[in-house]
Formats: C-alpha cells, structure tokens, sequence
C-alpha cells in the first residue's frame, strides 16, 4: 500500500485548502489550548506553515512552525518516492528493530518538545 503517497495527497490537499481559502488569515483563533493558557500549543502556527508552503515560503513555513513544514515536506518527499515506485507495482517499506523503533520515538518526542520551546519563544 503507498501510504506515502497517501499522506502526501492527504498534506497536499491541505495545503491547497489552506492556500486557496486563505484559512491562514482567518481574524479569529481557534487554538483551545492557547486561550486558556496563554501559550501556544504544539501545533499552533501549523496552519499558517501549510499557508507559506502552498506560497513556495519554506523559510516563512520554517518560521511558524518547523516542526508540521519539516514533516510535510518529508511527507512530500515519500510520497513522491512511492509514486515513482508505484509504477513498478511496489511501495516504500521501512523495518526497524525495536532499538530503533525506541530512539525514533525518543527523537520525536524531543522533536516535538523543542518545537514547543521555539513556538513558546516566538510567540506563535
């Protein structure tokens, strides 16, 4: 199954919603977590990342979060991988051993709580 491609259809699709309905400059917020802590949430300024993407911006989607661009563009970067193996009747596989398994998900946690930090001290 591409799930790559999946994904990257999937974070295209948003991109192009965000671009197209100009959901990056909506006048209101909607982030529950924000307004009642006054903090940004993990996620805050993701969807305003997909808005300067759909523009080309990496270094604007970088700056308002570098955490959901970076991801999208990985999961752009997959899903091109499994269109172009598709056409060869395979997909992208990736096995690792359980070490592994347990550092990437160590380095994602760390990945997102660093997000946090610079989202924290940018004032997303």
């Amino acid at each position: 199954m591409p799930l790559g491609a999946i994904f990257a259809g999937v974070g295209f699709a948003a991109c192009l919603a965000v671009g197209i309905l100009h959901l990056d400059h909506l006048p209101v917020g909607f982030c529950v977590f924000k307004s009642l802590t006054g903090l940004p949430c993990p996620t805050c300024g993701s969807t305003r990342a997909f808005g300067r993407l759909f523009l080309l911006d990496l270094p604007g989607a970088l700056a308002m979060n570098p955490l959901a661009a970076s991801v999208a563009l990985g999961l752009f970067a997959w899903g091109l991988a499994d269109l172009a193996l598709l056409t060869r009747g395979r997909s992208l596989a990736v096995d690792v051993s359980p070490p592994v398994g347990l550092a990437l998900r160590v380095t994602a946690v760390a990945a997102v709580l660093l997000n946090w930090a610079y989202l924290v001290y940018a004032a997303r």
